[in-house]
């Protein structure tokens, strides 16, 4: 008579179930995590959006509503906040933002090529000095702009740079260079070096390389660094506020100074915030426009795999 099966079976169903066990943990774990994830991403989110919506709420109610407590949802939406603060007699106009523009766009223009042009050097060419080096402009980037005003102040006086545009351009630009040569050079480690030899062997000058090698490819990283440069150039305020003095080359961040009126202790809130909230537009437009740009040309690593 044959053995009972019973045994068997029941010795092959308890490895099965000690194989499942660590499995069951294991997706737990990760369901876990995934909920603990998701929590962080929703406190990160609210951190960020919070401030916005109160700007936005503040901005789009009328003058004479503005109470304590303030609700979040103003009882009456209205957008001639918005229209005073760029048009209105009490607004601070166009030309603070045109000049906000201007200097972001041109401190992001010096950024990228300049960063460009050193984190190629620093990248490709990688020796122990370069190495400390960047390492000193990493650190040179973490410099608040207090520290760079005062001697800005000095070499432009005796420049005849102070109260100029493009003192405010180079300014905003020598804040944003260190990290732009830092990240660039990280970007231009990642582009593979027998690129550029086999096009030197092809009979490639350096020109054609970088025109069609290296830009095309550290493109990605081009307009990350130009894109950090304009935010910082498009919000500054300690740097415009003493190196600007007139009116008339003053960004927003200063002109909206005119709605805190120290001596008498009084803020114009809802001009305030909607005139920052003007400012922000822009902003968000360039990270919508930039991040469809990226994902499209699918990122530095889609670029090197394409060639």
């Amino acid at each position: 008579r044959h053995g009972d099966p019973l045994p068997g079976h029941a010795r092959a169903l308890g490895r099965v179930r000690d194989r499942l066990a660590p499995r069951g943990a294991q997706v737990e774990l990760t369901r876990r995590q995934s909920s603990v994830r998701w929590a962080l991403i929703a406190i990160g989110l609210a951190y960020a959006l919070v401030p916005v919506l109160w700007v936005l709420a503040i901005a789009l109610r009328p003058q004479t509503s503005f109470t304590f407590p303030l609700p979040l949802i103003p009882n009456h939406v209205t957008f001639t906040n918005l229209k005073d603060v760029v048009a209105g007699s009490e607004g601070i106009g166009w030309l603070p933002y045109v000049n906000a523009a201007i200097y972001g766009l041109g401190g992001a223009v010096v950024t990228a090529v300049i960063a460009l042009l050193g984190g190629y050097a620093l990248g490709r060419y990688d020796t122990r000095y370069g190495r400390a080096l960047l390492l000193v402009f990493l650190a040179l980037s973490l410099l608040p702009d207090a520290a760079r005003i005062v001697p800005l102040f000095l070499l432009y006086i005796h420049t005849g740079m102070y109260d100029t545009r493009i003192g405010v351009i180079l300014a905003y630009a020598s804040g944003s260079l260190p990290l732009g040569i830092w990240l660039m050079a990280a970007i231009i480690r990642q582009i593979p070096i027998r690129l550029e030899q086999a096009a030197r062997i092809d009979g490639a000058g350096p020109f054609t390389i970088a025109r069609k090698i290296v830009l095309p490819l550290a493109r990605p990283g081009v307009i990350v660094v130009g894109t950090l440069a304009f935010v910082n150039g498009w919000n500054a305020f300690s740097i415009p506020l003493i190196l600007a003095q007139s009116p008339n080359i003053q960004p927003y961040t200063v002109a909206l100074q005119k709605y805190v009126i120290v001596e008498q202790n009084t803020v114009n809130w809802t001009l305030l915030s909607a005139g920052s909230l003007v400012g922000l537009v822009p902003v968000l437009l360039v990270f919508g426009f930039l991040q469809r740009r990226l994902l499209a040309q699918g990122g530095l690593g889609a670029a090197v795999r394409a060639r």
